[in-house]
């Protein structure tokens, strides 16, 4: 089947078309953006998107903030910033292809061999239950509610409590997701095809099948030594 959808980083010539998917309407448990957010995360290649190249151009969107290190302090957490999928393309193995491009994509940048990467978080407004059978999916698991500073950019058109306070839920990735996670991906460039859709994925430099293998194999040895 020809590939009709593909997966691939975005470039600085998507930027206006994400943000009308994604953010022009405010959805309200959708972070807010502006257009120059976009072109940063672009800029900064942690911007994946699906196109459909039968005619609809993009129809989703997702992004990790990867945050600036230095050898002094510990790393903050990087953060799922969620995935946005046009609602006609809403079946789940678009969202969670969209999820495991990402993510792998990410730890394969990111010191893949390490036993303990860099941490990835993810934030759900405690009113939307949406997303949470995607992120489980994904691998990720709950660890507590937070409260979001009041004035915080971003967060001003959230619905908040009796109290007035915005609550979120946060989700924490365990290291070992990644076996699962490499596997998926390497399923994923091995199938080529969603539902009724042909897809290309465009992974990460270098990033093979059988290297993926190598990792989750390396990695579940690790596992096996604490």
């Amino acid at each position: 089947m020809p590939a009709r959808l593909h997966f691939t980083l975005a470039t600085p010539v998507d930027a206006n078309a994400i943000f009308d998917l994604v953010y022009k309407d405010p959805q309200p448990f959708l972070k807010s953006a502006t257009l120059s957010d976009v072109q940063d995360w672009i800029a900064n290649g942690s911007c994946w998107i699906v196109r459909d190249i039968g005619g609809a151009g993009i129809i989703g969107a997702c992004n990790i903030r990867v945050p600036e290190t230095n050898r002094y302090d510990e790393p903050e957490p990087a953060e799922f910033g969620g995935i946005f999928i046009h609602s006609e393309y809403r079946v789940r193995g678009i969202s969670d292809a969209l999820g495991v491009l990402a993510l792998a994509s990410y730890f394969w940048d990111n010191d893949p061999e390490s036993p303990n990467p860099i941490p990835i978080i993810s934030h759900v407004h405690v009113q939307n239950p949406d997303p949470l059978g995607l992120l489980a999916r994904l691998g990720f698991v709950f660890d507590k509610n937070v409260p979001v500073p009041r004035g915080t950019p971003g967060f001003e058109h959230m619905p908040v409590d009796e109290n007035g306070q915005l609550w979120g839920k946060e989700f924490r990735w365990p290291p070992e997701g990644r076996i699962h996670l490499f596997r998926e991906m390497a399923k994923l460039l091995a199938t080529q095809q969603i539902d009724k859709y042909g897809v290309c994925i465009v992974p990460a430099l270098a990033m093979v099948e059988p290297e993926l293998e190598r990792l989750a194999t390396h990695l579940e040895g690790l596992q096996t030594q604490q």
